[in-house]
């Protein structure tokens, strides 16, 4: 049975005409769920979603229960699927291919704003902006075998994919060869300042 997540990506790269192959799952040792091909290479793809969170969509005040509020640790969400794709992630960059996780916020289906804003992924990657800049967290954020982290989108029906550099990946995307339908966010972490589209 797939996922959500799993159809929407299958249906965005059907109609961007990107052939791809569904990885054969292994019980002994985790395994991605998408290779890719893209230009003269292939991506490998790992597609997770955010399923629920107590904190949104919160009655405050029960006199008024249209009324509600969300709240959330900036960056968590992110985060945790980072930590949990870790695996899948590094058999794709062992074999040299670049990988990318994708995450697709089910918890905020209307919007897909609960968690996977563009300052969530930065959080996550890496770290939390302060007033003396760039609050790193090696341990949580950093992780080589990462190229990217995606945002899988499907807002007001129309699907998207937002890619989000690493620049510390030990196998980069080629950037330069990815189709249109892939928006790319990167990042200049060395000055602490967010990059535009490239």
């Amino acid at each position: 049975m797939k996922t959500k997540s799993e159809v929407l990506f299958e249906a965005f790269l059907a109609a961007n005409n990107l052939p791809f192959e569904k990885i054969e799952e292994k019980v002994s040792s985790p395994r991605p769920d998408y290779r890719v091909s893209i230009g003269h290479g292939e991506i490998i793809f790992e597609v997770k979603q955010l399923e629920e969170d107590g904190n949104f969509g919160v009655v405050k005040d029960p006199t008024s229960p249209d009324i509600k509020s969300s709240s959330r640790a900036v960056g968590r969400h992110i985060r945790r699927r980072i930590r949990k794709s870790k695996e899948q992630i590094e058999f794709g960059a062992e074999q040299g291919l670049p990988s990318i996780l994708l995450i697709y916020n089910k918890i905020d289906p209307a919007f897909q704003y609960f968690g996977t804003e563009l300052t969530d992924f930065i959080a996550a990657m890496y770290g939390t902006y302060t007033v003396n800049g760039m609050d790193r967290t090696p341990d949580e954020s950093d992780n080589a075998s990462f190229s990217a982290v995606g945002h899988l989108c499907d807002r007001g029906g129309t699907t998207t994919v937002k890619l989000y550099e690493n620049v510390f990946a030990k196998v980069k995307v080629p950037w330069g060869q990815l189709p249109e339908c892939f928006d790319v966010q990167s990042f200049d972490v060395t000055t602490h300042s967010r990059g535009g589209s490239v």
